[in-house]
């Protein structure tokens, strides 16, 4: 079988041997012809650009100034001449130039097809060259109000634009105007004209040859023309021997003046004037000039008179005559014309001032130049005697002052009567110096209990009123007040006494007076109510008791009864009191007796006690400072200046009524107590002498 012969079909399907494909094999078989893709590059391109061309806007780029160089970052701008095809969006745009400051700006591109930008370049600054006209090497000029810097006449950097411009010049007026500055490094000329800022002032002296000074400074000498610049000026003018010679004068420039001819005073004479004694008058050609020891100036060259004069001595003439510039000094002796006083002191020991010196003992003769002169005559414990005196030639004037006691004298100053400012009402002054018996003896008809006898001393002063407080006078601290009335018969009229007024009412309207006069307050207030009292005060005050028993019983040493007299029945007259006038009110009255009022009267209707104080007892009762005590009356010891306990529920109160007509109640002893007001009480003011 292996030998036999292949068929033509066996030949053709016989295998062959495997070859596995190359990669070289494979490259070839998969290759991109370059023609293909030069042209797919090309399509690509062309396809962009149709999209950048349909896409892109127009820019039209115009700089100012035209040929500054621009460039734009941001993106892809295309640029055909001055137009730039470039898709909207934001870009930087830069443009430079020599002569510009340098511009870089951000900008937007819209979708508008053609769109423009005009980028503005700031021109660099310019220099300014100043000549002047005069020409002047100094000057100082100002650019819009600053001051600029100027090297060798000329002003660096100056921004482009339009500035104005002051030159200013030491004798030139000031120039100023406006300039534009083209900048770019440029450099331009200003031309400055000045405009003199003096005026030629003429002027001659007598004598002449006087040197002309301003400003402390000699800018001539008489006769001259010189240049002043414009202005308030003063132009001195000196020459040695002369008085300075000062010439105020108003310089406008370039105006001419001619001041004609100064005439110059030779400089004064100097005389210094003493006289023994001192501070005499002195007239020099009858011109009245001061007291010595003084300095005068007076005209040389010709004679003068000098005239010295002092009271009490004789009057001295000079004639003399100084040169200019000369002193001198005049010393003159004053001739004393004496008069003689006789002085003759008591006590004999005092001492004489005579115009303040002292010269001895005040009983002696001195003579004394014939003027006014104090003489004053003093002695320890006594107030100094004081007067004055005029000697007369020839004559002996006689003093024999007699110096009273500091106390004698203190109380001649003290008013006897006062008025209290804002009601008007009369205080009586009283000076007691006297120890007395307050109270009643137990055998006394009508005593009372209360009424237990006490020493008393009153030094103290004081004053008290003469009349009893009156409605019109309480109603000017309350208006509102009213005394109201008794069974229909009024109490309220102006002039008749306050009744219905409580203890506190009274003290209260006493402070209310020393407020009115800036006077201290005599009682203690707190919330408007009395608390206490201050008796070093001088304030209005009511009496205390000491003071209303002395006043209303001491006299000639003894103590009174009653107002009229040792007994009842009452004189006629006497006072207000129950009586059968007021029978239908009250029950206890002085039968025998009228004295015309119902209720209270007037104040002052009746006689005054031996004190001139009014209705002490009568018309109605009073207030009394002291607080309500009963004293047993055993103390032989004087009370001194008594003011009462320092406090209590009620307060005393003394004296008689319109409503009291009994045998114990219009005794000048009869004590009551209280603190509410009523109908028949009323008060009277005091205090103490400052």
């Amino acid at each position: 079988m292996n030998d036999m012969t292949e068929t033509p079909t066996q030949r053709r399907i016989q295998a062959t041997a495997f070859t596995p494909t190359s990669a070289a094999d494979a490259a070839t078989k998969f290759s991109v012809n370059p023609l293909y893709v030069a042209t797919g590059a090309l399509f690509l391109v062309a396809m962009v650009a149709i999209w950048f061309l349909v896409s892109a806007r127009s820019l039209v780029v115009t700089p100012n100034p035209t040929d500054a160089l621009v460039s734009i970052k941001g993106g892809f701008s295309f640029r055909i001449g001055g137009n730039y095809l470039m898709l909207p969006g934001e870009y930087q745009l830069q443009a430079t130039h020599p002569e510009f400051e340098p511009l870089q700006e951000s900008f937007v591109l819209g979708d508008a097809e053609v769109q423009t930008l005009s980028p503005q370049l700031t021109p660099l600054p310019g220099q300014l060259l100043i000549t002047t006209a005069p020409a002047e090497s100094t000057f100082s000029l100002y650019l819009d109000d600053k001051p600029a810097e100027i090297k060798d006449n000329i002003v660096s950097d100056i921004p482009a634009g339009s500035h104005q411009y002051v030159v200013i010049t030491e004798r030139y007026q000031d120039a100023q105007g406006s300039i534009d500055i083209v900048g770019r490094k440029q450099q331009q000329t200003l031309l400055v004209e000045l405009q003199p800022a003096w005026a030629d002032v003429t002027l001659d002296s007598l004598p002449a040859n006087a040197n002309i000074l301003l400003d402390g400074k000699i800018i001539g000498q008489t006769p001259a023309t010189v240049e002043i610049i414009a202005g308030e000026k003063e132009l001195v003018i000196q020459k040695d021997g002369y008085k300075s010679k000062p010439y105020p004068l108003t310089v406008v420039a370039q105006e001419k003046q001619d001041l004609g001819q100064i005439m110059l005073e030779k400089i004064d004479a100097q005389l210094r004037i003493t006289s023994k004694p001192s501070e005499a008058g002195v007239t020099v050609n009858g011109q009245y000039l001061g007291q010595t020891p003084l300095q005068a100036a007076v005209t040389p060259g010709q004679d003068i008179t000098v005239s010295i004069f002092k009271d009490g001595y004789q009057s001295v003439q000079k004639n003399i005559a100084l040169t200019s510039g000369q002193s001198q000094s005049l010393e003159l002796d004053l001739a004393a014309v004496l008069g003689e006083v006789s002085i003759k002191a008591t006590p004999e020991d005092a001492t004489l001032y005579i115009d303040g010196r002292a010269i001895g003992k005040a009983n002696q003769i001195i003579k004394l130049p014939a003027k006014q002169h104090q003489v004053t005559v003093v002695r320890d414990g006594y107030a100094p005697f004081k007067t004055s005196v005029l000697p007369r030639p020839g004559l002996t004037l006689s003093l024999a002052p007699t110096l009273k006691t500091e106390a004698q004298a203190r109380w001649e100053k003290i008013k006897p009567t006062i008025t209290a400012s804002a009601t008007g009402q009369a205080l009586k002054l009283f000076r007691p110096d006297v120890t007395f018996q307050m109270g009643s003896s137990r055998r006394e008809q009508g005593r009372r209990s209360n009424e237990a006898q006490r020493k008393i001393t009153l030094n103290r002063a004081f004053y008290l009123a003469t009349s009893e407080t009156t409605n019109g006078e309480y109603r000017r601290f309350k208006r509102e007040h009213s005394s109201s009335h008794a069974s229909g018969n009024s109490l309220d009229n102006d002039e008749n006494p306050v009744v219905n007024v409580s203890w506190q009412d009274a003290a209260l309207f006493c402070n209310w007076l020393s407020q009115q006069e800036n006077l201290p307050p005599f009682y203690q207030e707190e919330n408007g109510k009395v608390t206490g009292f201050n008796p070093a005060a001088t304030g209005y005050r009511l009496p205390t008791e000491a003071e209303w028993a002395w006043v209303s019983r001491y006299h000639k040493g003894t103590m009174l009864k009653y107002t009229w007299g040792p007994s009842l029945p009452p004189a006629p007259g006497s006072e207000n009191i129950g009586d059968r006038s007021a029978a239908s009110l009250l029950g206890t009255i002085q039968a025998s007796y009228d004295d015309k009022y119902i209720v209270t009267a007037p104040v002052n209707q009746f006689k005054p006690n031996h004190n001139g104080l009014y209705d002490i007892n009568g018309n109605v009762s009073e207030w009394i400072s002291d607080y309500y005590m009963i004293k047993t009356g055993l103390s032989q010891t004087p009370e001194v200046d008594p003011l009462g306990p320092l406090q209590g529920d009620y307060h005393v109160i003394r004296g008689a009524s319109w409503k009291h007509g009994g045998i114990s109640d219009l005794r000048l002893s009869f004590r009551d107590y209280g603190a509410e007001g009523k109908n028949y009480i009323g008060f009277r003011i005091a205090r103490y002498v400052e």
